[in-house]
């Protein structure tokens, strides 16, 4: 039986090669589908939207002729394509695979019905954690779940920084202070001498003054941005990841896996989902949502003071990434081709 066409939506970020969690994740399933899929696989990047009128049209034509849609939209994208997407999806016997990144869609679907009645219909929607899945039974009704895990390729060997009494502290994400940068900042005015934080990211511009006024800090440096194929190698010279994030509905951020994957334990505020996929004390520490520094400040002495801790956390960090693999993503996808 011949393989059915695939068409890959979402925002790559081709044209600005914008890296964040959304643009990674949306590129690592096209990757993927490109490796193992035997078959036709073709995307559409919704960036090249607000661009090129020509792009809109070669979209539409190309999901009229494709069997299987796999569909990675953040908000807007949800909102205004769905409709558009469903009706084509009718004429052209199209199926539809949503795969949702974060964990907002439950609150997101309350006050869009043509949404939240049609999104039952599809072929699936696969999140990144159980909590979620909970919550859209619970709240909608919804059956047509599965988990897929943010994932990566391939697992790196796992190699520690060697101890030297110091300990160095690494923030990589979009840079902003919903990420927690205020929190960051506090931190910096009582981390001890030997303790230090580099960013790594994009810079949002709306909070690049705000920003620029915490680098007057010295335990506290901005290094730029990573590509994908560096990240393991620069953030394995480094002893633990913080992201004191207020996002409440991060589902799992790429920031922390990669962190696993490099070896070193994750300093993380209580987001919505954090309890999936951090466990305190063994893969990092988790501090509390709505005043975080006190716990922070505990998890950064007890790494400092603590060389045996921090090297069984780097282990065990290590271990969750066997989690996250393209194995374990192609197995929960491939199912719906």
């Amino acid at each position: 039986m011949k393989n059915k066409k695939i068409l890959v939506l979402g925002y790559f970020g081709y044209r600005t090669n914008q890296l964040d969690g959304q643009t990674v994740k949306t590129r690592a399933i096209y990757e993927l589908l490109r490796k193992r899929y035997n078959g036709e696989v073709a995307f559409a990047d919704t960036q090249e939207f607000r661009q090129s009128f020509k792009s809109i049209t070669l979209f539409l034509r190309n999901l009229a002729k494709c069997e299987n849609l796999i569909w990675l939209p953040a908000h807007n994208n949800l909102k205004y394509l769905f409709p558009i997407i469903w009706i084509y999806s009718k004429i052209f016997k199209t199926e539809i695979i949503y795969i949702v990144i974060g964990g907002w869609l439950s609150k997101f679907l309350r006050n869009l019905p043509f949404h939240r009645r049609n999104l039952k219909k599809i072929k699936t929607i696969l999140v990144e954690n159980e909590a979620t899945i909970k919550e859209l039974y619970e709240q909608h009704n919804y059956q047509n779940l599965e988990v897929i895990p943010n994932f990566r390729e391939g697992l790196p060997s796992l190699k520690i920084r060697e101890l030297d009494g110091k300990l160095k502290i690494v923030f990589m994400a979009r840079i902003n202070k919903q990420k927690g940068l205020d929190t960051i900042k506090e931190l910096s005015r009582v981390l001890p001498e030997n303790t230090s934080i580099d960013f790594y990211g994009p810079i949002f511009n709306e909070d690049s003054v705000y920003f620029n006024t915490m680098l007057n800090c010295k335990s506290l440096k901005y290094c730029g941005c990573l590509q994908p194929n560096e990240i393991v190698d620069v953030l394995r010279t480094y002893d633990c990841l913080i992201l004191p994030t207020h996002y409440y509905t991060e589902g799992f951020p790429g920031s922390i896996l990669d962190a696993y994957r490099s070896g070193i334990p994750v300093i993380v505020t209580n987001w919505k989902h954090a309890n999936e996929f951090v466990t305190n004390g063994v893969s990092g520490f988790i501090a509390d949502f709505t005043n975080p520094l006190p716990d922070i400040v505990s998890a950064v002495n007890k790494l400092l003071n603590d060389p045996l801790l921090l090297n069984m956390m780097k282990k065990n960090a290590y271990n969750e990434a066997t989690k996250y693999t393209e194995d374990v993503a192609w197995e929960t996808l491939s199912k719906y081709l």
